[in-house]
């Protein structure tokens, strides 16, 4: 016999109706469920920290603020959201990074990276690394430092305390982010570059948006901000180019990535929440002031706000 599609029985139709339906209600259901589980973004606390706090970081227990305007850094209890110790430097600090069990600081208007020990709440050691420098990113066995006075990225053994290398980048670089087997730089003249960790030099130059703050690696992309320009540029790390573009308005500054992508906003004085799956803005928080850094720990999203002088902890992840 032939097997062909034939007359389907009126059974049948109904049948295959009915399931349609239970299907359609079903992802209803979900995508209602879902609605209701993304929660509006909500500030738990707000912490008083210090004068123009930029560079936040999380270690040993607690989150730390950079305090420019007040030369020092403020250790904040993750527990009862209190500032329970502050370490003064003597210097306009700017970034933030723990790693090798320290914490590490950066200032712009001094040659030094500072060495802080949590145990202590002390500085342990000083590196001469350069003016002015900005962000700061460290792990167990290296240390990095953006020097954006001197258009060089430096790399610190936290073994030795001392400069392991030195890459000039050029321009004015304003971060350093690890991912993919690289440091990825971004650079105030519009550029990030990429440099091979394993020969240390600059393997590659992307063009994203206009005066590029922050990066992070966000599923699989590096998610970098743009001061003057109004969108986010998402890079493709295998291919050295921007893959994606995201619409979300001029002045984004400090970024994070957890369960969803944060923005702070530094001219509208807003906290943007992001879905990274579909690129679109699923929540904001009017902060005011001027939001700098933002960081996902315990539990929480952390927003530095350099004109209020606080550090806001807002529900999410």
């Amino acid at each position: 016999m032939r097997r062909g599609r034939g007359r389907v029985p009126e059974a049948s139709r109904i049948g295959a109706l009915v399931a349609l339906a239970i299907l359609a209600l079903t992802a209803w259901y979900a995508a209602a469920s879902a609605s209701r589980a993304l929660t509006k973004p909500r500030v738990l606390a707000k912490v008083h920290v210090g004068s123009q706090p930029l560079g936040l970081t999380f270690g040993a227990g607690s989150v730390w603020a950079a305090n420019y305007g007040s030369h020092d850094v403020a250790r904040i209890d993750s527990r009862t959201n209190k500032v329970a110790a502050r370490i003064p430097l003597n210097d306009g600090v700017y970034g933030l990074a723990f790693g090798a069990g320290a914490i590490w600081v950066s200032a712009f208007d001094s040659q030094f990276l500072y060495r802080i020990d949590p145990a202590t709440n002390r500085v342990s050691a000083r590196i001469e690394v350069g003016m002015q420098q900005a962000e700061v990113t460290a792990t167990a066995t290296a240390v990095w430092v953006a020097v954006f006075g001197r258009g060089d990225v430096v790399k610190v053994d936290p073994a030795t305390n001392a400069v392991v290398a030195r890459i000039h980048v050029g321009g004015q670089p304003e971060e350093v982010t690890l991912a993919a087997g690289a440091a990825w730089v971004p650079n105030e003249n519009g550029t990030v570059a990429r440099i091979d960790l394993a020969t240390n030099t600059v393997v590659a130059r992307i063009r994203v948006g206009a005066d590029p703050d922050y990066a992070v690696l966000c599923r699989g992309r590096l998610w970098v901000t743009s001061l003057r320009g109004p969108r986010l540029s998402l890079i493709d790390l295998a291919k050295n180019r921007v893959a994606r573009q995201v619409k979300v308005g001029r002045g984004s500054a400090g970024i994070a990535c957890g369960r969803s992508a944060w923005l702070a906003n530094y001219d509208t004085g807003r906290l943007l929440r992001i879905d990274p799956a579909t690129r679109t803005v699923t929540g904001q928080l009017a902060l005011g002031g001027q939001p700098r850094s933002v960081i996902v720990a315990a539990g929480s999203v952390w927003v530095s706000n350099q004109r209020l002088g606080t550090v806001t902890r807002v529900r999410g992840g």
